[in-house]
């Protein structure tokens, strides 16, 4: 599958979660408040999810918490972004530049906690609150044939065979 046939699909299943309005978006991003209310909302025209499993850690890129004790922070430094008040880890200048066309969240919460990653990965691609045997079997939790679609499936839907 070539680059933007799987970006264009990636796109489209992101549609179909938000019920295919991308209002959603522009009402919910935080760069959204500093726009006038006489500016209607702009229309999405693609969205691209970086889901980093096991990818690098987020107090190294974007959340790098630079007045927090040094026990809880990445050792890179924050870099001012293109975005008033976002700041990004030093080694992503070029993405800097481009910080207002980002809208990052900073916090998302749980109910079911595994103490790993496991629970949270099925929530956000899925949409839906685990439940209870992402506590018993932790990350041996493999997909039951009951479970909500994920998001590649929802895209894969929307595309001709």
């Amino acid at each position: 599958m070539k680059r933007r046939v799987f970006l264009s699909a990636a796109a489209a299943g992101c549609s179909a979660l938000a019920g295919g309005e991308s209002r959603v978006f522009a009402q919910t991003s935080p760069l959204a408040a500093g726009r006038s209310a006489r500016t209607a909302p702009g229309t999405a025209r693609s969205t691209i999810l970086f889901f980093l499993s096991g990818g690098a850690s987020h107090i190294d890129m974007w959340d790098m918490k630079p007045a927090a004790p040094l026990e809880y922070r990445g050792p890179f430094q924050p870099i001012s972004t293109s975005a008033p008040g976002v700041t990004l880890c030093q080694h992503l200048p070029l993405l800097a530049q481009q910080a207002h066309h980002l809208a990052l969240l900073n916090s998302i919460g749980g109910s079911v906690s595994t103490n790993d990653h496991h629970a949270g990965y099925y929530y956000n691609l899925t949409g839906h609150v685990p439940d209870s045997t992402f506590l018993s079997l932790g990350n041996n939790r493999t997909p039951y044939a009951s479970d909500w679609p994920s998001m590649a499936t929802v895209a894969g839907s929307r595309r001709p065979p």
